[in-house]
């Protein structure tokens, strides 16, 4: 298990000019809102970084920075704005510069629908640090993929422990690992749009031990894809959960087996 601190814009031309015809209609011309779903892949400004974001239509983001950081909202679009808010975590084990290790933001955007994805945020950690930065992300056609359970059930290896994620016919979701983590997997995997691949992930641990004992009786939840540019494919899966002042966020990339 990877733990690490790791449009075009639709116009309808009646509504451009006031009228078509002799109607001499003049209402209000409506813009199509663009779906921010998407792959979408990028650097970082501020820490200069790799970043993965995972959005699904619903607007439900993860974005994942290359050290493991997480930013974790729903965005919104209005024609080709979109704006929402979010949670960062410090990677599992780690903290942001101040010590903390969560906190909120909010986002504001310019999204051409799979093709861009441009964002400014603004976020201040828990303990009080604020600072902005701004990301630029280009639509990846991995997510053009169908997905299904049967596509993505099947047996998934952790490279760094050798863990084996079950995903079986139905969306469960079992694990087990080495006992010097310990920690028992138990979840499901669903489908939120099957034109495209992205996957909505909920998982619950047990019996962990050690730096993971903060991870018992979490529920965490995320999204995930199919990776499919590399032989043997693998799932990139971004979780995150709190219970009171808890609050953790994972990265999991599992080699299909």
């Amino acid at each position: 298990m990877q733990r690490t601190g790791r449009i075009a814009l639709a116009m309808v031309c009646c509504g451009l000019i006031g009228s078509c015809g002799g109607g001499g209609d003049n209402s209000a011309f409506v813009p199509t809102n663009e779906s921010p779903g998407g792959i979408w892949t990028g650097t970082d400004q501020q820490s200069g970084l790799a970043v993965l974001g995972l959005v699904a239509e619903t607007g439900q983001f993860h974005f994942i920075r290359d050290d493991g950081t997480q930013y974790v909202g729903t965005v919104t679009t209005t024609g080709m704005s979109g704006s929402g808010s979010f949670d960062g975590f410090a990677p599992l084990g780690t903290t942001f510069q101040d010590g903390s290790t969560h906190g909120t933001g909010t986002v504001t955007a310019t999204i051409h629908q799979r093709s861009s994805f441009s964002a400014t945020t603004q976020f201040t950690t828990d303990a009080g640090n604020a600072n902005s930065d701004s990301l630029s992300m280009t639509f990846d056609t991995r997510y053009n993929r169908a997905s299904s359970l049967a596509t993505i059930s099947g047996n998934y290896t952790e490279s760094g422990t050798g863990t084996v994620f079950t995903v079986d016919a139905n969306g469960m979701i079992f694990a087990q690992e080495p006992a010097a983590i310990g920690c028992v997997i138990n979840g499901t995997v669903s489908i939120i749009d099957a034109r495209y691949n992205a996957y909505s992930v909920s998982v619950s641990y047990a019996s962990c031990v050690g730096a993971y004992a903060a991870l018992n009786g979490l529920q965490l939840t995320g999204l995930g894809t199919l990776d499919g540019s590399v032989s043997p494919e693998r799932a990139i899966i971004g979780l995150s959960g709190a219970s009171g002042s808890t609050k953790v966020a994972l990265v999991e990339v599992l080699t299909r087996s």
